[in-house]
């Protein structure tokens, strides 16, 4: 499936290119976790970068002085929200500055004015976080109407477009599958949900960082930092589009989004405009500063180049996994940067065994069926000589 044409989302500044980003010392300082061995699980949670831990701790520094809210930790803000709108084709004004990736989905559920009969399509393989908000729904009298598909199976216009009625709300999708990696058929259902006036939300924690992820189509999109954006954890994004502002009211108030000049509560509830109209309360500021500065690493090599090589990486790991026998997940057919293996006959022990000794981390899942799946997620920081050791060591651990 082709990852489709995003957004413009600006343009990206290239003052660092591959050969100096996997070279040594640069790469090890740019990423520490390079020294410690070889880690291809950014799927589940990656280590962040080596500017980031720098921005966390020059922010350690300003708070342990009495300034957490430091006019350089409010300019972090601002650059923030700018590099994050940069990936997504929006505008600074529509990023909120909330983790994790469920708080986002959930901020979603809870702030759109369901009536009694009104229908939200969800997938009931998706990670839980994208899940169980729409479930939920179900006490409101909303309908939680899941996709019919078998687990590993892509999401096509066609797969979806059945489950669609004159009810139909809000689709949500992952922009990537957890375990498969398929991308949904993007590129097609967000041009047809628009024709229909059906409002599209995406997980983007799988492609954020890594893939495009600019939909023009999505109204809504969260996604947490600490996989493919190498930041921390507990500090993300929720994108809320202009267009989608008076359909989205925010369901947790605070201080910070509601108009309380010398924090005086008001009168009357005036929402402030911009990202702060979804963020509550106080910001999570070390972590900001710690996402701001992965993303702009990752801004600084540019997103294609980041994409391809990725991609390069994940062909190289299946076409190696098929060699020694190994099947799929989901197939071997579409190109993701996420790919999982079916457990062998034997089991995993002995090759489990072989990466723990060769600090080569990589995830282990459960899939719908009860398998455990060998996840393997490469990015930006992985070369190609380590994938050739990962596979060497699947190859005769197997």
């Amino acid at each position: 499936m082709p990852l489709g044409k995003p957004a413009s989302a600006g343009p990206v500044i290239p003052s660092l290119n591959l050969a100096q980003v996997l070279s040594s010392p640069e790469r090890a300082r740019l990423f520490p976790a390079s020294r410690e061995g070889i880690f291809l699980a950014h799927a589940a949670v990656a280590p962040i970068t080596g500017p980031a831990r720098e921005a966390m701790e020059a922010w350690g520094a300003e708070a342990a002085a009495g300034r957490q809210e430091s006019e350089a930790a409010w300019k972090c803000v601002a650059q923030t929200r700018a590099v994050a709108a940069r990936f997504l084709g929006c505008g600074a004004e529509e990023i909120s500055l909330l983790g994790p990736t469920a708080l986002g989905l959930g901020l979603v559920a809870l702030g759109l004015d369901w009536k009694s009969g009104d229908e939200v399509i969800y997938d009931p393989f998706d990670y839980p976080a994208n899940v169980y908000p729409w479930r939920e729904l179900e006490r409101r009298g909303v309908r939680a109407v899941p996709i019919a598909r078998k687990p590993g199976d892509p999401i096509r216009w066609d797969t979806l477009r059945p489950r669609l009625t004159a009810r139909t709300k809000l689709v949500t999708l992952a922009t990537a599958h957890y375990l498969s990696g398929h991308l949904p058929e993007l590129p097609v259902i967000g041009p047809e949900l628009r024709k229909k006036n059906i409002l599209l939300n995406l997980d983007g924690i799988q492609t954020l960082g890594v893939l495009p992820t600019a939909w023009a189509e999505a109204d809504f999109l969260a996604a947490d930092a600490h996989k493919w954006m190498l930041g921390p954890v507990g500090a993300g994004v929720l994108m809320v589009r202009k267009r989608a502002w008076d359909r989205l009211r925010p369901p947790l108030l605070g201080s910070w989004n509601v108009v309380s000049p010398e924090f005086l509560a008001q009168p009357e509830i005036q929402f402030e405009s911009g990202g702060r109209r979804y963020e509550p309360g106080s910001l999570n500021l070390p972590g900001i500063g710690g996402m701001r500065a992965s993303l702009e690493l990752l801004d600084s090599a540019g997103l294609p180049q980041i994409s391809t090589h990725a991609l390069a990486l994940a062909r190289q790991v299946r076409e190696g996994a098929r060699r020694a026998g190994l099947a799929i997940y989901g197939g071997q057919g579409e190109d993701r940067v996420i790919t999982s293996l079916l457990e062998p006959a034997g089991g995993w022990e002995k090759i489990k065994n072989r990466m723990e000794a060769a600090n080569v981390r990589v995830s282990w899942r459960k899939e719908h069926g009860g398998q455990t799946l060998l996840r393997v997620a490469p990015h930006l920081s992985n070369t190609v000589a380590e994938m050739d050791e990962f596979l060497k060591l699947l190859a005769d651990g197997h």
